[in-house]
């Protein structure tokens, strides 16, 4: 006569036999794995202050964990201002010879090639376009020393001057222009900005420890395992290491398509508003800091949506078929998600994460369909092999 194991029989209570506690023995456990997890992150602390103190000393800037770090956050933001800057001097440039409306059009064609070359002639204008193009002249004392003059004229004569003084006639606008190349060129202007004296100080310590988190998160999710994997049954154990290895993985895409290819993108197309309106963008380091780290995170999570849908059809709420035939409905629910998820209100930043994670929920639906499973299907299963004769 066939019979079926129960599931008490399955899981009997003895298998936490060896584990029970009471609630004051769970409470001393917690506080064991709280303790050594923060011992860990002490720990890469400390070792992140000591790298970037010695990458200082050393004159090595890419020595050290938060002071890099900080500089990769940073980075989107200064590189696509540094462009934005360079974009309007360079239309302003081009306007300014258009505006030069004494030249016949052939002349102007001539002259704003020798202009973008920087082969431009000043003595082929006249006083008014020159003054239109550049503004008016100014003189400026210059200091000019003699040797400069010994290849083309020879030795100096005894008690000759060592410094010529002239006044050098130069144009103020074309002063600005070549000093913003120059700022754009060896990177010395920074366009982050800081509000406060301690600003600064804040904002590297959040990403030292937000640093320190990651590098410590293998050792303190050994110790959330520790605590919450004892209480588990073996089959529930067996689902959280089949689901941990995809979502890690899943996870860090999401970060670093966030990091190296949303961030600079969308800081691009917010720019372009204000270059569309005139404004000078001044970007303060703490509000570019709390988007720079929570979006990262948010794509992060978000990239899990495939994962939520096999968890969902494997305990049989939806199935393959349910997730294509609701694709419309899908869609304003994945939308409405990444608007309310995105902590900018812009839409460039909403459709940054809604493309990946619609192309996600159909990479899902393919893996729901080629591995249905369900609770029907695992209850016959289980009952095939329960079955004993």
């Amino acid at each position: 006569m066939a019979k079926t194991k129960s599931s008490t029989d399955k899981y009997p209570d003895d298998v936490f036999s060896d584990t029970r506690m009471s609630f004051g023995d769970h409470i001393e456990e917690l506080r064991t794995r709280l303790f050594r997890a923060l011992k860990w992150l002490i720990f890469f602390l400390i070792i992140g202050f000591v790298l970037d103190a010695l990458g200082e000393i050393l004159g090595k800037p890419d020595l050290g964990i938060g002071k890099p770090m900080l500089k990769v956050i940073t980075e989107p933001v200064e590189s696509q201002v540094r462009d934005f800057y360079n974009r309007r001097i360079e239309k302003l440039r081009g306007e300014k010879l258009t505006k030069m409306t004494s030249s016949t059009p052939d002349e102007l064609k001539v002259i704003r090639e020798k202009y973008e070359k920087n082969e431009f002639n000043l003595t082929a204008l006249t006083a008014d376009e020159r003054q239109r193009l550049l503004g008016a002249p100014e003189k400026m004392p210059v200091l000019l020393p003699t040797e400069a003059f010994i290849p083309a004229f020879g030795p100096l004569k005894e008690g000759a001057p060592t410094e010529i003084s002239f006044n050098l006639l130069v144009y103020p606008g074309y002063i600005n222009y070549m000093s913003t190349k120059g700022d754009a060129l060896i990177e010395n202007k920074q366009h982050m900005s800081t509000l406060s004296v301690q600003e600064g100080f804040i904002v590297y310590f959040k990403v030292a420890i937000l640093c320190s988190i990651v590098l410590a998160s293998p050792f303190i999710l050994f110790q959330f395992w520790a605590f919450v994997g004892a209480g588990l049954y073996p089959h529930e154990k067996r689902y959280v290491y089949l689901l941990f290895g995809p979502s890690v993985v899943l996870f860090l895409f999401g970060v670093l398509l966030c990091q190296f290819f949303v961030l600079p993108g969308a800081v691009k197309a917010l720019l372009a508003f204000n270059e569309w309106l005139g404004f000078d963008p001044e970007i303060r380091l703490r509000e570019w800091l709390g988007l720079a780290v929570i979006l990262p995170l948010v794509f992060g999570v978000s990239f899990q949506t495939p994962l939520v849908m096999i968890f969902l059809n494997r305990i049989g709420v939806f199935t393959a078929y349910d997730y294509l035939a609701y694709w419309k409905a899908s869609i304003m629910v994945l939308a409405l998600f990444s608007a309310l998820i995105t902590p900018t209100p812009d839409i460039v930043t909403m459709l940054y994460l809604f493309t990946p994670m619609f192309g996600l929920y159909l990479a899902g639906i393919g893996i729901c369909y080629v591995f249905p499973g369900g609770l029907a299907e695992d209850a016959k299963t289980e009952a095939a092999e329960e079955v004993a004769v």
